[in-house]
């Protein structure tokens, strides 16, 4: 909270204060917050609480539930959060912990986002090793056969899912890949229940890749990273160990992006 320290001709400064202070503390409270709590936790009169709040809801800053009476933030504050969140940029926002991901797992890491059925690619961060995955910036590549891909189609609403599945070209590829939508069914939500993507070797032979998703203010998938490398070296125990730290990361971007857990609406379970 803010500075109370202020001199009586000081009153419109203080009136914008303990209005902000107000809109900080109601966007943290999920049940929103009643006229007499907000005036304890602000160090406030009961009338001068009110009338904070009745400003705030004259201009559309919050809104009040009838039925507990009750504030929670309004229409005209949810639209300034919602402005602020998709002027972020997601590449500069990824860029230091993708390459963290490389210092800590020595493999190529991608940047992805779903446009339909396809995957493209926006950043990568290559490994340092002699033998690695390598790709140009805004390759497309099918969803459902790789690891960015699946991580964002488990991430959908189940109708969404299907629709997406019901529409995508399984063509051949690679031996492991997934044939029939049933199976990719099954695949996607294995996915969406633990909370990252394998291609195993699926997109091109000799290649392994994991995926976690990335999460934005409104609880929504909009893009995923993932660590790929030559099976060689991307063993079941390799995977088992990069997993944690690729989830971390993606739940890092997340958090900078504004997504908060009880915000969630289709992220990975």
């Amino acid at each position: 909270m803010m500075s109370r320290d202020l001199q009586a001709e000081d009153a419109p400064i203080r009136a914008i204060l303990n209005a902000m202070d107000a809109l900080e503390f109601i966007a943290q409270s999920r049940q929103g917050v009643g006229v007499r709590e907000l005036a304890r936790i602000l160090r406030l009169t009961p009338a001068t609480a009110s009338r904070v709040v009745a400003s705030l809801q004259a201009s559309d800053m919050l809104d009040q539930d009838p039925d507990t009476a009750r504030y929670h933030l309004g229409p005209r504050a949810l639209k300034i959060a919602a402005d602020h969140s998709r002027s972020i940029n997601l590449h500069g926002v990824a860029e230091s912990y993708l390459r963290d991901l490389v210092d800590a797992t020595g493999e190529t890491i991608f940047l992805g986002v779903l446009d339909g059925a396809e995957v493209v690619v926006i950043n990568r961060i290559d490994s340092p090793q002699p033998l690695r995955m390598a790709g140009e910036l805004g390759t497309r590549e099918p969803a459902h056969c790789t690891a960015l891909g699946k991580i964002m189609l488990a991430s959908k609403p189940p109708h969404e899912r299907a629709d997406l599945v019901a529409h995508l070209a399984l063509e051949p590829g690679a031996g492991n890949r997934v044939m029939t939508r049933e199976a990719l069914e099954a695949v996607l939500e294995e996915t969406a229940g633990r909370g990252w993507a394998l291609d195993d070797e699926e997109h091109f032979e000799g290649v392994r890749c994991v995926a976690a998703g990335i999460v934005n203010s409104e609880g929504r998938t909009i893009a995923a990273i993932s660590v790929s490398g030559p099976a060689v070296r991307m063993t079941d125990a390799k995977i088992a160990a990069t997993v944690p730290t690729l989830r971390a990361m993606a739940a890092a971007i997340s958090r900078r992006l504004g997504y908060r857990p009880a915000d969630a609406v289709n992220a990975p379970r």
